[in-house]
């Protein structure tokens, strides 16, 4: 395939059409792509379409698909892979948004004719609520886009996928194996949803916890308004690297929580003095970045 593709000559199909699923539909329709939207329900589809954010809810239309999008949970993924792969056409591009990867694209792979390959990919961007009401064309701009590509697949085909994170608005477009991919959430959105859902449950929160509520509190609860299910089997499926990463954010919370019980603080003011420094520097590194 020719570098720098102008998507707006493609057509994408997008497999569940849920926040992330509705936000790549509006931001392809932003671009100028034919979009095919499916929906497990039905209604979510029609109103999809109603809405003017897919240009058909056919799975007829699905032959037409340059790059098929699944932003499905894995089950719903390789379902379809089973029942439907020979509704697309015979050299469309697959990718999906899955947040935990493990060999998942080698067991899709493995399922797919000659011709058709796999890229999977996670795009690091959304916010709370779900569903197709919450989703936000923009949600991709100046966000990460992480690619996961196996020893089989296609160099031009992991290129049209970073191309078309490019086009999607997102600004940096790492590589890597599925392995570092789920080790690194664990710790930057995995460990973080936990930690927002604990804080929130704690004992101290009651009615009158809103009026005590500043900036920080805030940010730090924002991704407690989340969706249990999926991430249920998020946390699941990364278990073993999530236990690792709660254990290590226990040890650091201790370590604190034992200064300030000695009353030391010296201590103290170089763990928040450290803190400072490594904030400071990943914002300034994702600022040159």
């Amino acid at each position: 395939m020719d570098s720098n593709h102008d998507f707006s000559h493609f057509t994408i199909a997008v497999i569940g059409l849920g926040l992330m699923g509705g936000s790549f539909a509006k931001r392809f329709k932003a671009i100028g792509s034919r979009v095919i939207g499916i929906n497990r329900t039905a209604s979510v589809a029609q109103e999809a379409l109603r809405m003017g954010i897919v240009d058909s809810i056919s799975e007829e239309d699905l032959k037409d698909a340059d790059i098929v999008i699944f932003c499905t949970p894995e089950k719903g993924t390789m379902a379809f892979i089973e029942k439907k792969i020979g509704l697309l056409k015979k050299d469309a591009v697959l990718t999906d948004i899955a947040g935990v990867k493990n060999d998942f694209a080698e067991k899709i792979q493995a399922k797919l004719p000659e011709g058709m390959d796999f890229i999977s990919g996670h795009p690091m961007c959304g916010h709370e609520g779900a569903g197709l009401s919450q989703s936000d064309a923009e949600i991709f701009l100046g966000a990460n886009y992480v690619i996961i590509p196996q020893a089989g697949n296609s160099a031009s085909h992991i290129t049209l996928i970073e191309e078309m994170a490019r086009a999607l608005g997102c600004r940096h477009v790492p590589k890597v194996t599925a392995d570092a991919h789920d080790r690194a959430i664990a710790y930057t959105s995995d460990l973080t949803h936990v930690i927002a859902t604990a804080l929130i449950q704690s004992k101290s929160y009651n009615k009158e916890t809103k009026y005590f509520m500043g900036g920080s509190f805030r940010d730090e609860t924002r991704v407690a308004d989340i969706n249990g299910r999926l991430w249920t089997s998020l946390f699941l499926s990364n278990r073993e690297k999530l236990l690792d990463e709660i254990d290590r954010f226990s040890e650091k919370l201790q370590v604190l929580r034992d200064a300030i019980e000695r009353e030391d603080s010296e201590e103290m003011e170089a763990f928040l003095n450290e803190a400072g420094r490594r904030r400071r520097e990943l914002m300034h590194e994702d600022s040159e970045g």
